[in-house]
């Protein structure tokens, strides 16, 4: 939400008859805001990671001063977004990161108010290079994102209309196609960023990504539920046709 050129990227995206979406942590995302992105964004997604405030602070999900103070409103301020965004008729996508603060955290009853069409859990992930010397902390077992996948699916399998998807690390390593804020396509199929050495804007994205494209995986993508129908009509959303 702090790029100033989020907007224009996301119309532009739609000019293109593509289906946009974006994830956020709800942070500025204004009424005002998402009524007048309605017709170019179908669907938003929200990083809610427990359900509780609590454990939210000790995630460090939250703001700088909130954090600062050893508190946090993440999971108030995303509900009211989430409600705004619910009347708007958005897809809504939720995004959990699995971690030793919240593997033993129950979503169920959370994630049941909340309705989202799609629910991806991630086990949190070591990246050489970004978040290896801070994250270890974090880290959990196999067992554990077991265990939490079981319980969840088990608590939310007579609740239909949510579509729970599990991302375990290997699941992550070579499946995204990604751009960073310098324009440059990167991958990470070896548990570390791969860039480009140009951006996507000096050479264009075709020749950028070929410097990378060995680190991605169609294969692997595709098994872990990337070839999603994001207009399946089953979600029973009004995408906007520009």
């Amino acid at each position: 939400m702090l790029h100033p050129h989020l907007e224009a990227w996301i119309v532009a995206a739609k000019s293109c008859e593509l289906t946009t979406s974006i994830v956020s942590n709800g942070t500025k995302m204004t009424e005002e805001w998402m009524t007048r992105m309605r017709p170019h964004l179908d669907w938003l997604g929200l990083s809610i990671d427990a359900s509780n405030d609590e454990m939210h602070a000790l995630m460090g999900r939250g703001l700088k001063g909130e954090i600062a103070s050893g508190f946090s409103r993440h999971l108030e301020r995303s509900k009211e977004v989430w409600q705004i965004a619910r009347e708007l008729g958005y897809g809504l996508k939720l995004n959990t990161v699995v971690t030793s603060v919240n593997a033993d955290d129950d979503m169920s009853e959370l994630v049941g108010f909340l309705k989202p069409h799609r629910w991806k859990i991630f086990r949190v992930l070591r990246i050489e290079g970004e978040n290896d010397g801070r994250v270890e902390p974090l880290l959990i077992s196999q067992n554990q994102f077991d265990d939490y996948m079981i319980r969840h699916r088990r608590s939310l399998q007579d609740f239909g209309g949510t579509h729970i998807v599990a991302e375990d690390n290997e699941d992550m390593l070579g499946t995204y196609a990604m751009i960073d804020p310098q324009g440059r396509a990167y991958t990470n199929k070896n548990g570390r960023y791969v860039y480009s050495n140009k951006s996507c804007i000096e050479v264009g994205f075709s020749d950028a990504w070929n410097e990378v494209v060995t680190g991605f995986s169609e294969t692997r993508f595709s098994d872990r539920g990337g070839n999603w129908d994001w207009k399946k009509a089953e979600w029973n959303l009004t995408l906007p046709v520009l």
